[in-house]
């Protein structure tokens, strides 16, 4: 086993090991995305986990470790043109670079992660697709584009609109889904955004959730909120 291939990182939870692995998948217009990819206990949920603008999959952990302690597995990703995905096809990319068609095409990345996970004999009833900031409007369009095969989502201090992404338009697209969503009061945008996208949910007959982080953007009410907000956040599943 070719140690450049991939690695492992052991940490030992009661009755469950965090034996995370670094996989590459790709995308359906080419772009090499680097995960970081632990498989479920007993066939469970696995959270597709997408970071804010600027960020990196390593911004997770927190998380993945509350998923793991619960038998859930996880597939956290950079998105293109973060951390170690920049490539596509035979060019580099950088989000810093990126245009609204950019950013638009970035969705795709959950359909690699999606595809990869099917690979791995994970059903979609079993995906749940998790994003913070941008990475929340990029879960919500490609469950559009996935036409409501994926119907479980966490969305972590969502924007109505995010880097051209219209959140509320894909969110209407999702019959029948179950939506949790996040975000701290003193969080303007996000907050006001998360009551819009909480109603249009309601509208469509979703199942819905939400919390009030104590503070921060995105996986930063992990901080704020410590374990008792990651039990809130999980105790849907």
């Amino acid at each position: 086993m070719k140690r450049n291939l991939f690695l492992l990182f052991f940490f030992v939870f009661p009755f469950r090991i965090y034996a995370y692995e670094k996989v590459r998948f790709r995308t359906p217009d080419g772009c090499v995305i680097s995960a970081y990819y632990q498989k479920s206990s007993s066939s469970s949920y696995v959270f597709i986990n997408a970071h804010g603008l600027g960020s990196t999959k390593e911004e997770w952990i927190p998380f993945q470790k509350a998923l793991v302690s619960r038998g859930f597995g996880f597939l956290s990703f950079d998105i293109r043109g973060h951390g170690e995905s920049l490539r596509c096809g035979k060019k580099s990319v950088n989000y810093k670079l990126f245009s609204s068609r950019d950013w638009l095409l970035a969705s795709n990345d959950f359909l690699g992660a999606v595809s990869f996970l099917r690979g791995k004999g994970v059903s979609r009833s079993k995906m749940v697709f998790c994003g913070a900031s941008v990475g929340s409007s990029l879960a919500l369009l490609a469950g559009k584009k996935l036409k409501g095969k994926i119907n479980k989502y966490i969305l972590l201090s969502p924007g109505v609109e995010y880097a051209g992404i219209k959140a509320g338009e894909a969110l209407a697209s999702l019959e029948k889904s179950f939506i949790i969503v996040a975000a701290s009061p003193r969080d303007k945008y996000a907050w006001v955004s998360s009551g819009i996208l909480l109603a249009i949910a309601g509208e469509k007959g979703m199942k819905t959730v939400f919390f009030a982080g104590r503070g921060g953007h995105g996986v930063n009410m992990f901080k704020t909120g410590g374990k008792k907000f990651l039990e809130k956040l999980l105790s849907g599943f």
